[in-house]
């Protein structure tokens, strides 16, 4: 096709339906593919951020049930009995290394302050003393706080772990402090565990203090004043949540994580930012989820975003998704364009085509009919060789035994007279001569009629033909073993079948014994699927069947089952022995010869 016509291809209705349907399906696929990327970013980002709330909660349901513990300990035992709430909250510690540490604190009265410092001397604590955080601001401001009206201290009186840099703390008032005051006076009021707002802590990091007000009173009055709040006791821990959020790094390494506190959304822990290097090339959203754990008393707010897109790997599958595409459009086009350059030529084609075709069927089906005319002729010409041949040695064979048995039967008598002569010697010796050349005249006859036409073969079928010819080699004195299978069907064969199938047994089994040097023989003569088949297998010496021609012993066997329109099959390796199988078509009763 000239270029002018290939550039009214391009401009044809249906070629320019075809460009926009591809324009329209590499911006389809394009879009699916990245909706399919986004959506298993963020499926697995959904995963992530469950799996990272999980663990979060997890932590502060520790938290809780630390704190609960610690407290039911405290009450349990009372503030005297510190060492079995220690040695709790050291396992408590080495088992969750985020609770940096456990304190108790006890309320107490103004009017009580001496008795109680007193009483903790005595407990070991040689320089207890309730002390507080005074203001650089306003250093004469409020020297005490009140509970509901009444002035009240609350010293800390436990610590663990009890560390030198930690001992000045025993007897600090924590209402003094107003990031301690507020969720303790809280918790008073509630009963529950109440968080303080997250600050810096001394070792590094960030972390918060959650405050639980104990009910009841143990016993012992000590300056407690039981009538305010809810009990004398209060317990506390110091969380460390740069620990709790640790894991987190490894759960969404390329996110940005937050822990935040309360409405203020203050920072509850240094911010994790992503730890990986590998940014999509082409950014096209930042997926976000926060999740509130307001519950235990704990007002946190887990906030993690990651940035959602296109990377190299999604870009490079990309660009192949639409070269494949291209290519395969460029092979449509490439075709569409031979199409069209045939087709003013395509219906003469066709009629030509058409016209060859119903020729050439007319000429095979006459071929092959005289092909199969002659088929027919020239194996009926072969039977009718055959059959000649067998009625010739068959004539033969008679002419043998009718003339030359009857006059070996006359020597024999004569010879039997004259040895019974008893005036003449030599003719005694005579006589014997022509007896004895008459019985080996006569047994060469009968081996001669036997080769020309066994008399078993009519008399008793190809079975025992067959038989009594394998016993004529002598098998046993050569040491060869006979495996002999015959099914007695062979015997209703017709004769020209019978006779091929003999000759070729007496053939298979003569070349095996002249040249195979063998110790093991089989020959098996079976019906099967309308098929005469005769199989002679040795074990021994065999030969190249692609470099040694067939000898006339195998020729005439091949020539024999074609001219009945059979097949042989020759199996052999040298060492390996030889396989010989032969099948011979049965005739149906109307196609009999």
């Amino acid at each position: 096709m000239e270029k002018g016509s290939q550039l009214d291809f391009l401009l044809l209705p249906s070629t320019l339906i075809r460009f926009l349907l591809w324009g329209f399906s590499m911006v389809l696929i394009v879009a699916i593919f990245v909706g399919w990327v986004l959506n298993q970013q963020r499926l697995r980002f959904q995963d992530a951020v469950n799996n990272a709330t999980f663990h979060v909660h997890e932590q502060l349901v520790i938290n809780d049930a630390a704190l609960a513990g610690f407290g039911s300990l405290l009450k349990s035992v009372g503030p005297q009995k510190i060492q079995q709430a220690r040695d709790f909250t050291s396992r408590m510690r080495v088992a969750y290394p985020h609770i940096y540490m456990f304190e108790a604190l006890m309320s107490v009265d103004q009017g009580k302050k001496l008795a109680y410092e007193a009483s903790m001397q005595t407990l070991g604590y040689p320089d207890y003393e309730i002390t507080r955080y005074v203001s650089k601001t306003n250093p004469l401001g409020k020297v005490i706080n009140d509970v509901n009206g009444v002035p009240m201290y609350y010293p800390i009186f436990f610590i663990d772990p009890y560390l030198d840099s930690v001992k000045g703390l025993m007897g600090f008032d924590m209402l003094s402090i107003r990031k301690m005051r507020e969720p303790l006076l809280a918790s008073i009021v509630s009963g529950k565990p109440v968080a303080s707002a997250p600050y810096g802590l001394q070792e590094g990091g960030r972390g918060y203090t959650l405050i639980k007000a104990l009910s009841g009173n143990d016993g012992n009055n000590n300056g407690v004043v039981n009538e305010y709040g809810k009990g004398g006791l209060a317990v506390l821990l110091v969380i460390k949540t740069d620990e709790m959020l640790a894991p987190l790094e490894n759960m969404l390494p390329d996110a940005r994580i937050q822990l935040l506190y309360g409405k203020e959304r203050k920072l509850a822990a240094d911010e994790i930012i992503p730890q990986t290097q590998v940014i999509p090339l082409i950014k096209l959203d930042t997926l976000v989820e926060e999740r509130d754990l307001d519950d235990l008393g704990q007002l946190l707010t887990l906030s993690i975003q990651q940035p959602a897109g296109l990377f190299t790997h999604h870009l490079q599958i990309l660009a192949l998704m639409l070269f494949i595409i291209c290519f395969a459009y460029g092979g449509y086009y490439r075709n569409l364009i031979a199409k069209y350059r045939l087709q003013l030529q395509r219906d003469l084609a066709v009629v030509e085509l058409n016209y060859q075709h119903a020729s050439l069927e007319v000429m095979v089906a006459s071929r092959t009919q005289q092909l199969q005319k002659k088929s027919d002729e020239n194996i009926n010409l072969a039977h009718q060789l055959i059959r000649g041949q067998e009625d010739q040695i068959h004539h033969i064979a008679r002419e043998l035994h009718d003339e030359f048995g009857q006059t070996l039967t006359a020597i024999k008598i004569n010879a039997h007279i004259l040895e019974s002569t008893q005036e003449i010697k030599q003719v005694v010796s005579y006589a014997q001569d022509i007896s004895s050349q008459a019985d080996a005249l006569y047994e060469t006859m009968h081996d001669m009629i036997q080769r020309l036409r066994p008399e078993a073969l009519d008399t008793f079928g190809l079975k025992t033909a067959v038989e009594q010819s394998l016993i004529a080699f002598h098998l046993d004195e050569q040491d060869i073993e006979l495996e002999l299978h015959i099914d007695d069907a062979v015997n209703t064969l017709e004769e020209i079948i019978s006779i091929a199938s003999y000759r070729i047994v007496q053939e298979l089994v003569n070349n095996a014994v002249k040249y195979a040097q063998l110790t093991q023989l089989k020959v098996a003569l079976s019906i099967a699927n309308n098929d005469m088949v005769i199989c002679v297998k040795d074990n021994g010496v065999g030969f190249d069947l692609f470099q040694k021609k067939l000898g006339f012993g195998l020729s005439g066997v091949d020539e024999r089952a074609r001219s009945l329109g059979g097949m042989i099959d020759i199996k052999t390796q040298i060492g390996e022995g030889v396989q010989v199988s032969v099948r011979i078509p049965i005739p149906k009763p109307d196609q009999a010869v």
